[in-house]
């Protein structure tokens, strides 16, 4: 019978594939509900969820969260499954996390949250995406006293930092009753667009989403977008107004960051490189 650290690197391995059929047998024979088997820890003394994070296996993300893997467990240093996506950029692991009830503003030893990873390593799309779910940049780390703002702008990550400095935390999911236009998608923008009888001006749109359609102007309209008729551009820029006006009925987040007792001051780490493939056990029971 196979030791249950060698049945955890086993599931660690297959998770890391990305190969959801795979790991769909090998959860159904060896992890159960009531061994609690999906949240052993393996490498480095992280779960499967936590490094298949790390390592962008996204699919092999969904399946663990729809079978129950905790999403809020936490490495030796303090960092969840959110904290190892967002500062590998893995995107898709990043969008899967939000759809639970991951915890936004956990802070690991040093006192960095998910958006301070994201926001350090310069990776807009999971800045933006934590933005929009609620995450706060107001919370400072533990030595440092930074905030995520701080760190993009150490880390010298432009877009980043202008990103943060114009985002208004009533425009997150979280603290709205209906999301702004700040959190649109760029298909929320297409229907935007049809929804004012101006749906021959997709196609131009189709990269810009709701922090890009609040940036515009009557010039950039009709030089960027081949909006030549004054009438449309009106049109547009006047449902654009409406939209941010709406978003001011929503209030603001606390300002006050809880922080916890400072550790010893000791540098973030990456994650460290993964040794061998390993090979699932298949004999064990």
């Amino acid at each position: 019978m196979a030791s249950p650290e060698a049945s955890a690197d086993a599931l660690v391995a297959i998770a890391l594939s990305n190969d959801a059929a795979l790991l769909d047998a090998y959860l159904q024979r060896f992890c159960t509900e009531s061994n609690d088997a999906i949240n052993d820890r393996g490498q480095h003394d992280r779960t499967a969820l936590m490094l298949a994070c790390a390592w962008h296996a996204h699919h092999t993300v969904h399946l663990l969260l729809r079978r129950g893997a905790n999403c809020n467990l936490k490495d030796p240093d303090g960092n969840t499954a959110l904290h190892l996506a967002a500062e590998n950029n893995a995107k898709r692991c990043l969008h899967h996390l939000l759809q639970t009830n991951v915890l936004l503003d956990e802070q690991n030893a040093w006192g960095w949250t998910a958006l301070h990873l994201s926001a350090a390593e310069g990776a807009l799309e999971c800045t933006k995406a934590l933005l929009i779910a609620g995450a706060r940049p107001d919370i400072v780390s533990h030595v440092d006293r930074e905030t995520p703002l701080d760190a993009a702008l150490k880390e010298g990550h432009a877009d980043v930092v202008a990103l943060l400095r114009t985002w208004d935390p009533a425009w997150s999911k979280r603290r709205a009753a209906t999301p702004g236009i700040a959190t649109w998608t760029a298909a929320d923008v297409a229907k935007f667009l049809r929804k004012l009888s101006l749906p021959q001006y997709e196609d131009a749109f189709h990269a810009v989403d709701g922090l890009g359609l609040m940036q515009l102007t009557d010039d950039a309209l009709e030089t960027a977008f081949g909006m030549v008729r004054p009438a449309h551009r009106l049109r547009l820029l006047e449902a654009i107004a409406l939209e941010r006006l709406n978003a001011t009925r929503f209030p603001s987040p606390p300002s006050e960051a809880q922080v916890a007792p400072a550790p010893s001051a000791v540098l973030p780490h990456k994650l460290p490189p993964l040794t061998s493939a390993l090979q699932p056990d298949w004999t064990a029971h």
